[in-house]
């Protein structure tokens, strides 16, 4: 089999630790000196007259000048991107799994962004709530957000507002951060709190902490990133959709009390809904969430891999084979169904007829295109041959005979 290789299904919590700090330094300092270079490019004589400094309409024309926040944008998601991947490599962690880029069930594709628009006017009642407990401890972050929404179109505003924070910041919060601290409630607590303090804005902290929870939540019951992704693209396409159609004012707009239980009601349907179809933790959170992610030795056989078949653009994941060791002739592990077993099975149903595949040991032309790919490495193994036992719940294989 292969040689001891170092590597990782997860990112270890002291590398995650000082990647989140240079991350977090990076995105703000990066997106600060960014965005004052394109200023002094396109303001060079403005700034550097007091007066005109002093003057409310140019300061306004100042931070809502569109190739100034988008390239403030642009640098902040491109440090909150990267730095999970290279402190994923410097790690010596296999990306995909270490940020969660990993297949979930459809169901939580449609009800995750359901969820987090029905605790919008959660949200709002916090923000509105901190308003009246400290209306000064507020950097303006809220307003100037309503200032470049009212200053430019749909269009060109939903890459910024609403894409490049969906995609980084989940990567960073959820992906480096989140699965770093395991998949439990300390994790999830951490990278909601991080989260919504890294909006530093008091105002806009106290609304986006529910909102993060939710999103850390998705991350852990799913395992998959994707998901919190997209519930974070449409949050923030749906808010920036209704700023635009009601207009200025759209922030003194107080919705009633009785709006805020509807809310919960359909969040708490959505949770339950995510929650039923991915009961199956073993399968839906994979091997990361197993004893052997933050290994750092990985024998010569190692614990984890996958039965995957890519056709195209197109990967099914058949399942998994955990805690496998070698018996010699053979290797042998426990077989762990995963987001393609059912179609699988079903498949198999319409080809045998009536009879249950579960109680049959798969036929090696059902296998047709399945390899094993080692977890800790990436590395497929073509010239194998393995056999699954449903009934016994073990993965056997050997090289194939020369």
């Amino acid at each position: 089999m292969s040689e001891p290789r170092k590597h990782r299904l997860r990112i270890p919590p002291v590398a995650a630790f000082f990647g989140a700090i240079g991350g977090a330094v990076a995105a703000i300092g990066g997106s600060l000196v960014v965005s004052l270079a394109v200023a002094f490019a396109l303001y060079s004589d403005e700034l550097t007259d007091p007066d005109t400094l002093g003057d409310p309409a140019f300061v306004t024309n100042l931070i809502t000048n569109y190739p100034v926040v988008a390239t403030s944008v642009v640098a902040t998601a491109i440090a909150l991107i990267g730095v999970p991947f290279l402190t994923a490599k410097f790690s010596k962690a296999k990306i995909r799994e270490a940020l969660g880029f990993r297949p979930a069930p459809w169901q939580a594709f449609v009800l995750a962004p359901i969820g987090i628009l029905a605790l919008g006017p959660t949200s709002d009642a916090l923000v509105r709530a901190m308003k009246a407990i400290a209306p000064n401890a507020s950097l303006g972050a809220l307003e100037s957000i309503s200032q470049i929404v009212e200053a430019h179109p749909f269009w060109m505003l939903w890459p910024i507002i609403a894409l490049c924070p969906g995609f980084s910041e989940e990567i960073f919060f959820r992906g480096l951060i989140q699965r770093a601290a395991g998949f439990g409630w300390r994790a999830i607590t951490i990278s909601a709190v991080s989260f919504s303090f890294f909006h530093m804005d008091p105002h806009h902290v106290a609304g986006v902490l529910p909102l993060g929870f939710y999103l850390a939540w998705l991350g852990a019951r799913t395992g998959s990133t994707w998901v919190p992704i997209l519930a974070h693209v449409v949050n923030n396409s749906m808010a920036l959709l209704a700023g635009k159609l009601a207009g200025p004012g759209i922030e003194d707009v107080e919705l009633p009390l009785w709006v805020l239980p509807i809310g919960w009601t359909i969040a708490a349907a959505c949770i339950y809904g995510i929650w039923r179809v991915t009961q199956d933790q073993e399968r839906w959170l994979g091997p990361a969430a197993g004893p052997h992610a933050t290994q750092l030795d990985v024998p010569a056989v190692s614990p984890d891999w996958r039965i995957v078949r890519v056709m195209g653009a197109q990967e099914d994941v058949l399942g998994y084979v955990r805690e496998a060791i070698l018996q010699l002739p053979d290797v042998v592990g426990r077989f762990q169904p995963g987001p393609s077993y059912d179609d699988f099975v079903a498949h198999l149903q319409a080809l045998e007829g009536p009879s249950d595949p579960e109680s049959q040991q798969l036929a090696k032309d059902a296998l047709a295109g399945f390899v094993l790919e080692d977890m800790a490495t990436g590395d497929r193994l073509e010239a194998v041959d393995f056999r699954i036992s449903l009934t016994a719940g073990e993965v056997v294989f050997r090289p194939k005979a020369s």
